[in-house]
């Protein structure tokens, strides 16, 4: 029988430590488990590769043996199930000679989840731009001498998957009461960013961005609508932030633009067209010539014609339309050909040390050229160094916004009346 060493940093499989479990589960009355769920990084995988998903799940590996001698015992087993992101922590007696109750293991395992989503964020953000959703069940099982030990064991392991999706649900339904409260309380404000025209150095605009109650995870946009879609809660989420960035924009110079994003569907809203729409702009004295909607990736554009048609009406009534997050994908470059719209924000990813990457200067160089095409400007988002500034401004792009020039702020002093 091999003993695995404390020490030991790579995480053995279930069928490596088969026998060791075994001997504790004969020893005890009882055998604990928790299982650890980390398939909803996969998606990693199908977007950026396999080395990147493997670079990834090394990290995740190290933290989740990490915990062993902090947050667990140094005598509980950690294994995998022999998949790459599922792993089961088998459990050895509490101090004092004492067994693990379910009522124990509760607590333990909520704890293990919030340290784990916690610890593995900044690994796993830059990939999902969302929270890593790692999910923790757990189960005991009653050793009985009429059933074989490894029956039971793997009754354990499935109870402590079922309890592992329970918790989702259970993570997933909480989210969501806490998401139509901030809701139905309208706890979101608005902060603006300027947009500036690069060659004259001047701000010809300012994109509205919406944020959650300040000090809670909602306070940043990609968790609050990464809830959002978790709960089915886009458009009545999106809804209230274009109804809250309109009024915060009231005051605005009639020569300044306001760059407000939106999801697909806020063109089919009918508290966003007529009477509604208009008794609104002319109550909050902006004028439509000087709206952009910028239609956002955080719902799929399924009928192009249909969509088309949804934007007319707002074209007609003197909106323009910008496409955000453009080069992120081919959804969004398809987005650009089928509306051919006014504006193409190109994603801050791109614009990301453009000035040492020669594939993302070509790319540019493209996006600048269909805008010629189809009568577009430009806009660079993110910038944030006078390298990538000079880069972007020789490689033809005249408007750009990014902490270069002002962080989000929550109001535009130099333009209010």
């Amino acid at each position: 029988m091999r003993k695995l060493s404390i020490d030991d940093r790579r995480i053995p499989t279930y069928q490596e430590t088969i026998d060791d479990i075994n001997d504790v589960f004969i020893n005890n009355v009882s055998l604990s488990a928790l299982y650890i769920n980390c398939s909803a990084i996969n998606k990693i995988e199908r977007q950026f590769g396999k080395k990147v998903y493997l670079d990834v799940l090394k990290k995740i590996h190290e933290v989740i043996v990490s915990i062993k001698g902090k947050h667990m015992r140094q005598g509980d087993f950690v294994v995998s199930t022999g998949s790459n992101d599922e792993f089961i922590i088998f459990l050895s007696k509490k101090r004092e000679d004492m067994t693990f109750y379910p009522s124990d293991l509760e607590s333990l395992c909520e704890r293990l989840t919030i340290i784990l989503n916690e610890n593995l964020f900044s690994v796993t953000f830059p990939y999902l731009r969302a929270r890593p959703k790692i999910s923790v069940g757990y189960a005991v099982i009653i050793r009985n001498p009429l059933i074989r030990d490894e029956r039971l064991i793997n009754k354990l392991i499935d109870d402590a998957k079922t309890m592992a999706n329970y918790q989702i649900f259970k993570g997933m339904m909480r989210n969501k009461e806490k998401l139509q409260e901030l809701i139905l309380k309208e706890s979101i404000h608005t902060v603006f960013q300027p947009i500036v025209d690069l060659v004259h150095n001047e701000i010809i605009g300012y994109e509205a961005l919406s944020r959650g109650p300040v000090g809670t995870e909602y306070e940043f946009p990609y968790l609050l609508f990464d809830v959002a879609t978790e709960t089915e809660l886009v458009f009545e989420l999106d809804r209230l932030c274009r109804k809250k960035a309109l009024q915060s924009a009231k005051g605005i110079f009639p020569e300044r633009k306001l760059f407000m994003n939106c999801v697909a569907s806020a063109v089919h809203d009918p508290e966003f067209k007529d009477s509604f729409l208009i008794s609104l702009l002319e109550e909050l004295k902006l004028d439509p010539n000087n709206i952009v909607l910028e239609v956002t990736e955080k719902e799929a554009i399924d009928n192009y014609d249909v969509f088309r048609e949804a934007v007319r009406y707002y074209s007609d009534l003197g909106f323009a339309i910008a496409v955000d997050d453009t080069g992120t994908g081919y959804s969004s470059l398809e987005t650009v050909i089928e509306l051919k719209p006014q504006y193409i924000k190109i994603d801050i990813s791109i614009v990301r040390g453009i000035d040492k990457n020669v594939l993302k200067q070509q790319l540019i160089k493209a996006m600048v050229g269909l805008s010629l095409e189809i009568d577009s400007v430009v806009i660079a988002e993110g910038i944030e160094t006078k390298e990538e500034l000079i880069t972007l401004k020789q490689l033809g792009v005249h408007v750009g916004q990014g902490y270069l020039f002002a962080k989000p702020g929550p109001a535009f002093p130099d333009i209010c009346r």
